[in-house]
């Protein structure tokens, strides 16, 4: 009897593999340590609302990772998608329109025209170039062609870098910036589109993962903690489990596949010397972290039709305001409304208490004064911190073929995936595209 091959990890990543292995006919058994699928993506309900564990958002609508392996799949239209493309600045001057493409630059009314062109001549050279020339800049800081512009341009690239990583410009690598614009330029190929799941909550994505999965004759697990992956003879034969009523078991395999940020998987899983050292004290190096301080409002009446607001210049704490319900209603009971509200914030500060609660008295200071009717619609509030794991980093030298490769040499059918392995983009994005990378690999051991 074939033993399965083993999916440490129920997120994107993980489901992804999974999906797509077991459509092609291979046996697989996915093994989550938590009660539910969805990883970082785990989404839960609170209060008659669906909160997601901070907010994510599906860069590049039908051409992003995860789309095309659903589209592979055949199963796309299982996931509904609402598109989120009412999108604004709010600044000083009042609401500006967030360019949907390279000509509309021209357009932003938020910085002056002469910066407009000068922005556009900045830009265009990057939407045009090509994945591979983008490699030459990984290590080049985004921050290189964005010193020397002016304070309104500036906030800008600042509100485009909290969209698409969730970050500051000072910490984002150029290259993974330009392959950014690359994908969202529509001459090649792309489109500037977001989407979210229109359905509730977004692990609406994996949980359709999952039940294809199933559909496949897969085996998915929950409430199943990995201890170690068993190696011998430089060869992967098995993994030891704890289950639900804390009992150990093995588990017979031949190939594992690890989805879950690769630095911690290579100091838990794995006896002593059975991965070389300065492999993992080259890994250990990824383990980079941002923080963001996020809070869910809900509210007893809409205050905005738009669907993201990025409140831009220095004077604002809040980087980002998301109408969760504008985008899906399903999120909310009826008659309320969802918004989650971010701010990027040091590691030290998730742990400050005093510190959370200033910044998010400030958050809805800022708030109430773009929107005077916030206060009186706020019915209840519910502040999260913590720091983001190195994955979504995107330092320079921290992206694209520097992170975590999907093999190890010399042990044979052990393989990483998820958005800390060799991927480009972020989030689940990311994490999709590691799949997409990474499945031919282990199609090929297995059928060796």
């Amino acid at each position: 009897m074939a033993v399965p091959t083993v999916i440490i990890g129920a997120g994107v990543g993980g489901l992804t593999t999974g999906a797509i292995l077991a459509n092609n006919g291979h046996k697989v058994m996915v093994l989550e340590k938590s009660g539910k699928l969805g990883g970082r993506t785990t989404s839960m309900e609170y209060k008659n609302h669906i909160l997601d564990n901070g907010f994510h958002i599906m860069p590049f609508y039908k051409k992003s990772a995860i789309f095309t392996i659903l589209k592979n799949l055949g199963i796309e239209s299982r996931l509904k998608l609402a598109k989120v493309d009412d999108i604004a600045f709010y600044a000083d001057t009042g609401f500006h329109i967030y360019p949907k493409g390279m000509m509309d630059l021209l357009k932003l009314s938020l910085i002056p025209f002469k910066s407009r062109v000068r922005l556009l001549k900045l830009l265009l050279p990057l939407a045009f170039s090509s994945i591979e020339k983008t490699e030459l800049w990984d290590e080049v800081p985004l921050t290189k062609i964005t010193n020397n512009l002016d304070s309104d341009t500036n906030a800008f690239f600042e509100a485009v870098c909290m969209l698409a990583f969730a970050d500051t410009a000072d910490h984002i690598s150029l290259g993974e910036f330009a392959r950014t614009i690359i994908r969202a330029n529509p001459f090649k190929g792309g489109t500037s589109e977001f989407a979210y799941p229109d359905g509730g909550g977004y692990d609406s994505i994996c949980r359709v993962l999952g039940d294809f999965i199933l559909e496949k004759n897969g085996d998915i697990q929950t409430k199943q903690s990995v201890k170690k992956v068993i190696v011998e003879n430089s060869k992967v034969t098995g993994v030891v489990v704890i289950d639900s009523s804390n009992s150990e078991k093995l588990i017979p395999t031949n190939s594992v596949v690890i989805s879950y940020p690769a630095y911690t998987a290579l100091n838990q899983l794995f006896d002593e010397n059975v991965i070389d050292k300065k492999f993992v004290q080259k890994i250990d190096k990824l383990n980079k972290t941002t923080s963001v301080v996020e809070v869910h409002f809900a509210l007893d009446s809409q205050i905005d039709t738009r669907q993201v607001v990025f409140p831009v210049g220095d004077n604002y704490v809040t980087k980002g305001i998301f109408f969760i319900s504008n985008i899906t209603p399903s999120v909310s009971p009826p008659g309320e409304h969802l918004i989650i509200a971010g701010t990027p914030v040091l590691p030290s500060e998730t742990e400050d208490s005093e510190k959370i609660k200033e910044i998010v008295t400030k958050m809805k200071k800022e708030i109430s004064s773009i929107y005077p009717k916030f206060d009186s619609s706020l019915l209840w509030e519910r502040p999260m911190a913590w720091k983001l794991v190195e994955s979504v980093v995107k330092e320079p030298g921290k992206v694209w073929k520097s992170k975590m490769p999907h093999e190890i040499p010399g042990i044979s059918g052990l393989f990483f995936v998820g958005d800390s392995t060799v991927s480009y983009g972020i989030g689940t994005d990311s994490a999709a595209h590691s799949s997409i990378l990474c499945a031919p690999k282990i199609e090929s051991f297995l059928n060796s």
